[in-house]
């Protein structure tokens, strides 16, 4: 079982994101966090969280006197394993030693960074408030902190991208002291600021050049956007979520998945369904008067089986052969001639993941 927390306050909205966020909101953080502990306590299951992951919005937005609230409701209602793997995401230029130090106290052992790019062109572009000196000092802080699993994130595909740019800043991403590093592609989404002021995505991709690049500095994908060196880490919750593992989400907007097993002395009906979706509501004001309201989508045997190919086929963890029915099988075939895909120990590979999504829809 792993557990996402979501934390979804700004200092400012980037211009690409849609992600549910909120600015201008410090006088509902105590409101929030009292909310957050309710819905934490709602959700304790006897299954242990092998993963947690505070996401957001800008999880160092909040003080850590309003983490030490949230880890002890997660401790009171969940017991972790020995080796759980607690992330924080966190942007650059909001990140303190002091920060750092009182987090890692907590529990808090693999940071990710929202880094995005080091130009500053393409930083003003997209919309960032930190700088190049941001980077450096964040993950010194962090490292000071005894927090050693680091992971930054990249955005590729903006308009100021070019082979030798995609290069260049590969190059400084992979000499720093990081276990991993994610890269997406550029989507401008109908409610982001980018797609409001006419802003239009790539049309010539630069995923051959990015791939090429971190292979070449010792990088190597275990999943379509995730890479890691020689002796790194993978991201033990993203993995989970692949392997379509429970997860329980906590915060507004935030989504979990149960099946029948973890389901069975839960208040939920399962309706006869292999599992259920839930979510919270997104509204912040919503939320917080109501931060255990969830809408609840049932998920039949077909939608396992879509969501299985989608996310094995578009990573390490591939997917079960055994899953497939005689006409997925036949396609199967086909794939494999073709060199798309392979099969080891009766499970299936995508041999190119960026091809993930039209395998999985050649095997639905």
């Amino acid at each position: 079982m792993t557990l996402y927390i979501h934390i979804p306050f700004c200092s400012s909205r980037c211009g690409y994101c849609t992600f549910n966020s909120f600015t201008n909101s410090e006088e509902l953080y105590d409101d929030y966090v009292n909310a957050l502990i309710l819905d934490i306590s709602k959700n304790a299951c006897k299954e242990p969280l092998s993963s947690i992951f505070f996401g957001g919005g800008t999880p160092n937005m909040l003080e850590t006197h309003f983490y030490e609230k949230i880890f002890a409701a997660i401790r009171q209602n969940f017991t972790l394993t020995k080796d759980c793997e607690i992330t924080t995401e966190a942007n650059p230029n909001l990140i303190t030693q002091q920060w750092c130090q009182q987090m890692h106290d907590l529990g808090i052992n693999r940071l990710s960074l929202g880094v995005q790019s080091f130009f500053t062109d393409k930083l003003a572009y997209l919309e960032r408030e930190h700088g190049q000196k941001d980077i450096y000092y964040a993950l010194e802080c962090a490292q000071k902190a005894n927090i050693f699993n680091l992971s930054i994130d990249l955005i590729y595909d903006t308009p100021l991208d070019d082979p030798k740019r995609i290069k260049e800043e590969i190059m400084l991403a992979t000499q720093l002291p990081i276990s991993h590093l994610s890269a997406y592609s550029l989507s401008i989404e109908d409610d982001s600021r980018l797609k409001k002021r006419g802003e239009k995505e790539s049309t010539t991709p630069q995923h051959k050049v990015l791939i090429e690049a971190l292979n070449h500095s010792g990088f190597y994908a275990y999943e379509v956007s995730n890479f890691i060196p020689k002796n790194g880490k993978k991201c033990a919750h993203n993995l989970a979520y692949w392997q379509g593992m429970d997860y329980i989400g906590c915060g507004a907007g935030a989504v979990g998945k149960l099946s029948n097993k973890a389901l069975k002395n839960s208040s939920y009906n399962t309706d006869h369904s292999p599992a259920i979706r839930l979510q919270a509501t997104k509204n912040l004001n919503d939320y917080i008067t109501h931060p255990n309201k969830r809408s609840i989508e049932y998920l039949s045997t077909q939608d396992i089986l879509l969501e299985s190919l989608f996310l094995g086929l578009r990573s390490e963890v591939g997917v079960d052969i055994s899953l497939l029915d005689s006409k997925a099988l036949e396609n199967l075939e086909i794939l494999k001639s073709h060199n798309l895909i392979e099969i080891k120990n009766n499970r299936i590979y995508a041999l190119d993941y960026f091809l993930s999504d039209e395998l999985a829809l050649r095997l639905s």
